[in-house]
């Protein structure tokens, strides 16, 4: 049984359990007309944060403090979204950057600040699923909190997703990665004599690729080298497809200081085999 300890808003209360731990709750009108003591229901919230010793809840709690209960109940509802969406678990952290960085938006709006996204093209283009997300996240505030966000505000929504995706809360990790899969495909291209047809279902299943090479190089986590015999069979075949791929691990090699190995030149090499 959770009772409330503390009303931090209408929409968000510090409970506790039978064992004194502490859970930030959060639910529209979960706090409205609420006191400490009372009985917390099971349907009464839709998002549950252990309080302590998690440094990300202590942040969400002096987030919290400052943000209004309408732009709470918009960052969950762009969160439900990614979800649903994206089919995958995200990191808790998605919903304390989120709401973070929505009130620091709406804050930036008030002063007529504009931050341009250096990747935006990148984000849009290479994590379409994140971006429209974003896209219906901007309409959403736009539509309830009387600003005019640009789609240069919705890739900023979607690097938050791409990196709750990965497990990190750091924006620049989603920003790097953009810079990279864009090199990357030019590298591709400019090798390949020409332009790609990108509505082609190799070349999708190339981005994709690229998308997940890019997140192995910076966690640091490429493959490992395979059987040399079929990396040798691979390049006899595909000698041209091949040596564009080692001029994607050389830039990689540039950027990370890491040999890529050649299990991933291989199969890097079989996606451009593909839409080459």
């Amino acid at each position: 049984m959770l009772r409330i300890k503390k009303v931090l808003n209408s929409s968000v209360v510090l409970a506790t359990n039978e064992k004194d731990q502490e859970f930030v709750l959060l639910g529209k009108g979960i706090g409205y007309g609420k006191k400490a003591g009372a009985v917390v229901m099971d349907g009464d919230f839709n998002q549950v944060f252990v309080a302590s010793p998690n440094p990300n809840v202590e942040q969400l709690l002096t987030t919290i403090a400052s943000s209004s209960p309408q732009l709470i109940e918009i960052t969950q509802q762009i969160v439900k979204q990614a979800n649903e969406r994206l089919h995958a678990k995200l990191s808790d952290t998605l919903y304390v950057a989120l709401l973070d960085h929505l009130k620091f938006a709406l804050e930036r709006a008030e002063k007529g600040i504009v931050i341009t996204n250096r990747v935006y093209w990148e984000i849009k283009t290479y994590y379409a699923s994140e971006f429209e997300i974003g896209l219906n996240a901007i309409q959403l505030v736009n539509q309830q909190m009387g600003t005019a966000f640009s789609e240069q505000e919705a890739a900023n929504i979607a690097a938050h997703i791409i990196n709750a995706e990965n497990g990190t809360d750091e924006r620049k990790d989603a920003l790097k990665a953009g810079q990279l899969i864009g090199r990357i495909i030019n590298i591709i291209k400019y090798q390949a004599g020409g332009t790609l047809d990108e509505h082609s279902m190799n070349y999708q299943r190339c981005i994709i690729h690229v998308k997940f090479l890019v997140e192995r190089a910076i966690a640091a986590k490429t493959l490992s080298d395979g059987d040399p015999a079929m990396v040798a069979l691979v390049k006899s075949q595909n000698s041209r497809a091949f040596k564009i791929a080692e001029k994607v691990a050389a830039y990689l090699n540039m950027k990370f200081k890491t040999p890529l190995p050649d299990e991933e030149i291989m199969l890097m090499a079989m996606q451009i085999q593909r839409v080459i």
